[in-house]
Parts: structure tokens; sequence; C-alpha cells
């Protein structure tokens, strides 16, 4: 429920994650034409991170649930497209990026990122070394897996040619999967028509509060 989780999207990609911008655990889905509201979201993230901080007093996210419940909704950001983000951003926000991708799970907000590898062109190894959990889609070719997924030997690789197929880095070893479109539908815009209707099906069905929205500038009285 949003009482547990609010997500936070920042799509420099195609626009699909403006499907979701009406959902009452989303608080704001954000473009690449939107500086001022990017500035104003990584000032309250900043801000919601040291009010955790003091919250938690020296304890982490996991333990204050097992104490209090979810009371405490977790955040996740993601961020679709990081390169394009990171270039159109000027860099401007990596200082805290790398604080939520080392400490942010301590503080339940946790980042979800897209990308077409890792390296000083997409995710910046000072981010990259501190991402938990990869997973690729398909990939050029089987070097391309390992360093993604920080290992040296890969005994299994995708079903090439196949959609949705890719590789996971699981307790168990990496293994092959198989995902999925979230509906089907015949085009992508009807995927998305049939996506904001069910959002506004799960919202008349909530009736607590929504996600914390991005801050916005007041507008000037007349």
């Amino acid at each position: 429920t949003p009482a547990q989780v609010n997500i936070y999207a920042i799509d420099f990609s195609s626009h699909m994650l403006g499907a979701f911008e009406g959902l009452a655990h989303v608080g704001g889905v954000l473009y690449e034409n939107d500086g001022e509201k990017i500035a104003r979201f990584f000032n309250m993230m900043s801000a919601i991170l040291k009010e955790r901080k003091t919250l938690l007093q020296g304890g982490n996210y996991e333990q204050y649930v097992k104490s209090h419940g979810v009371s405490l909704a977790a955040i996740i950001l993601v961020i679709d497209q990081y390169s394009a983000f990171r270039e159109k951003t000027a860099n401007a926000y990596d200082d805290l990026l790398i604080q939520l991708s080392r400490d942010g799970a301590s503080y339940g907000i946790y980042l979800l990122i897209s990308s077409a590898g890792f390296g000083p062109a997409e995710i910046p190894s000072r981010i990259g070394d501190n991402i938990r959990t990869v997973i690729c889609l398909e990939m050029g070719d089987k070097f391309q897996y390992s360093e993604a997924m920080h290992i040296s030997h890969l005994d299994v690789l995708p079903e090439a040619g196949v959609k949705g197929r890719g590789l996971a880095l699981c307790p168990s070893g990496v293994l092959e999967f198989q995902t999925a479109l979230c509906l089907e539908a015949q085009d992508d815009y009807s995927r998305n028509e049939e996506i904001i209707r069910q959002c506004q099906a799960m919202n008349q069905s909530w009736d607590g509060r929504h996600a914390r929205p991005v801050p916005q500038i007041p507008e000037k009285p007349e």
C-alpha cells in the first residue's frame, strides 16, 4: 500500500513511466525538461535522508520495521536511462546518489536504475560498486554479462533473440530468467491507457495518505 512503499521515478527514456504518475504510491514522475522540479526533488530526498538518520538513531530500517511495523514507508527511486540523466543534469546529483547507493538501504531508500552497462559513460564505479543486485537483459557478449554482474566466469547465457530473456545473479548462482510485460495489449499506447485505468481503480480502493509529492513552487497571487 502507499503506507508501506512510496515511489519516485525519473524518466529520461520513453516517458512510459508517466502511466503510473497518478497512482497513490507515486510521489512524482520527472522528465528531462523538469530541471527545477528535479532540483526540488533531490532537496527533498536529502532532507528525508537526514530525517531518517535522526529517527533511526544509529539503527537501520529493517530493525525499525521489526520494532514498529511498517510505520515508515520504504522509498524506491527509479531512474530510467541513467547515462542520459547524468548528461542532461551535468552530474549535479552524483554526490547524493553515491550516498544513497551506499547508505540508502539502511534508511529504507532503494535505487532502481536502468542503463546500458557500467563505466564512465553509463553507471560510474563510485555508484556501481555499491549496487548489490544486477539483472541483465540480452547483451552483446558474455564479457558484458560478466562485467555487469562482477563475476569472472559464466556457465549459462540467455537464449538469444528472445524478448525479455536475461540473466540474474542469485545466491545459488547465475540463473536465466524470462520477464514479461505487465499486461497484454495491442500496442504500448493501449497498454499505458490500461495501466492508467488500473491505477485509478487502485486509488479508489485506498482511503489513506498518498505518497509525499515533490514540492511545487507556489503560484504568485494575482
